[in-house]
């Protein structure tokens, strides 16, 4: 059983419909090439997408390697790490990746049991034999469902465009579409509707209404400000800012986040926060051009992963993985100490001890510490015991290199002892729970799920 959550844009609404379908379905959620900076850890060390990882919480399941085949992560230059089913295999040209790459994936992908499969952020005509996501799907016989933004406008003729793009022993995959971002009477799209099943032969299977509330962001074009609370948050979106999502935690308390650019909108800021970075140098790079140190000094400052390395007083790429060459480089000289990166890269759900609190998390980085003033201890990676000294804490700045603290009990208290900002947030399954079932809530009034499950129970897999 199987069924195929494709569009024509990127940000249409596929990931939402593919999560609330894996909850509905309780499915396997699946997606062949994902491009994203935010990723998360599987149990047994590997990374995938973290809206994979979304949709597996959302359906009851554990994150696994199995439910994304290829994660992209831009690194900048023109290149990009390739992630094959959890595991990193290096930094590739875009060219190296589809000649090396792709065609293996293409002979190794396998799809089997209960899947909601998302595809890709649209139909391209010139991309058609390399698309992994959408079109490989399809010749394999997955029935597919468009979702259409109708929001921007376009989204009936650019269906029938992407339908075109097809070839024709492929369009008859496509069976229905949904609308989604819809403001108003949903009797407005009905010719609409009709015309595009008149043209295609695909069937209108309802609409999702347009809704303040949405699905944790997938990339920086999702990093929108929130809150309207007393406490001003500043969140630094310098260029290849990754694991972002992890502050939607924030929405939970009395705080008004921002995604600032611009140096001097710290100074109305009462916490900054530095968040994960793909590329560390190439954000450093931008920060001291902009002379963002300038602005940090005196500020109390949360920073993790990436961020963290950042404030310290010198990265050295030993392997060239990181900045893509053997360099060394100062930072920003507000934490006393070192970063190394070197060719094994940490993938764990992580344990730690900070000040004498349990603290939960996930990390994913090549950067190793080294130095002084360290006030934490990571305990835990994977279900295995270690020691890792790592974090730091002046009274101004508190840094981790566990990304999603917020949504665990200690680090929620860490926070607050260290920032005054209470965060009320659960934890990070029960969260994504939660809020799909919110969405699904919605969904199962506008939408004809059972004809969705028909195709679902009906497609090969």
């Amino acid at each position: 059983m199987a069924v195929l959550i494709a569009s024509t844009t990127s940000d249409s609404g596929k990931s939402t419909l593919t999560s609330v379908l894996a909850r509905e379905f309780g499915a396997y959620p699946f997606k062949a090439q994902n491009m994203s900076l935010n990723s998360y850890p599987t149990k047994d060390g590997g990374e995938i997408a973290f809206i994979q990882a979304f949709q597996a919480m959302a359906a009851g399941r554990e994150p696994e390697r199995g439910m994304n085949a290829v994660l992209l992560k831009p690194s900048g230059d023109a290149r990009v790490e390739v992630v094959v089913y959890g595991t990193p295999l290096g930094t590739f040209s875009y060219g190296e990746y589809y000649e090396k790459v792709v065609p293996k994936v293409k002979e190794s992908l396998r799809l089997s049991g209960e899947m909601v499969v998302e595809g890709a952020g649209g139909i391209e005509p010139n991309f058609i034999e390399r698309d992994l996501a959408t079109v490989e799907i399809l010749r394999r016989g997955v029935p597919a469902v468009l979702v259409l933004n109708i929001d921007p406008g376009g989204a009936f003729t650019s269906a029938y465009g992407a339908y075109l793009s097809l070839p024709p022993s492929l369009r008859g995959n496509l069976k229905g579409f949904v609308i989604n971002k819809l403001r108003g009477d949903p009797k407005f799209v009905e010719s609409g509707a009709k015309w595009l099943e008149e043209r295609t032969g695909m069937r209108y299977l309802g609409y999702i209404p347009y809704l303040d509330e949405a699905i944790m962001p997938e990339d920086s074009l999702n990093a929108t400000d929130f809150g309207d609370g007393e406490v001003e948050v500043a969140v630094v979106a310098y260029p290849y800012m990754s694991n972002f999502n992890e502050f939607w935690a924030l929405r939970k308390s009395e705080v008004s986040v921002s995604f600032v650019r611009n140096p001097k909108r710290l100074r109305k800021a009462d916490l900054v926060i530095l968040p994960g970075a793909k590329n560390t140098l190439k954000a450093l790079k931008w920060l001291k051009e902009r002379n963002f140190q300038d602005y940090l000094k005196g500020k109390r400052v949360f920073a993790v992963c990436g961020g963290y390395q950042i404030l310290t007083k010198k990265l050295k790429d030993e392997a060239g993985l990181e900045f893509g060459s053997l360099t060394e480089v100062e930072g920003l000289r507000l934490i006393d100490q070192e970063v190394s990166y070197g060719k094994e890269k940490t993938l764990a759900l992580s344990r730690a001890v900070f000040g004498g609190t349990k603290v939960e998390g996930y990390e994913i980085r090549r950067g190793n510490l080294k130095g002084r003033d360290f006030y934490m201890e990571i305990v835990e990676r994977n279900g295995q015991r270690v020691s890792v000294p790592d974090g730091y804490y002046d009274g101004n700045v508190f840094a981790t290199s566990l990304h999603g603290s917020l949504f665990s009990d200690g680090g929620r208290k860490a926070f607050r002892e260290l920032t005054g900002v209470e965060v009320k947030a659960k934890g990070l399954e029960q969260e994504v729970r939660e809020l799909v079932d919110r969405l699904l809530n919605t969904v199962r009034k506008t939408v004809h799920l059972e004809e969705m499950r028909r195709l679902w129970e009906e497609g090969s897999s």
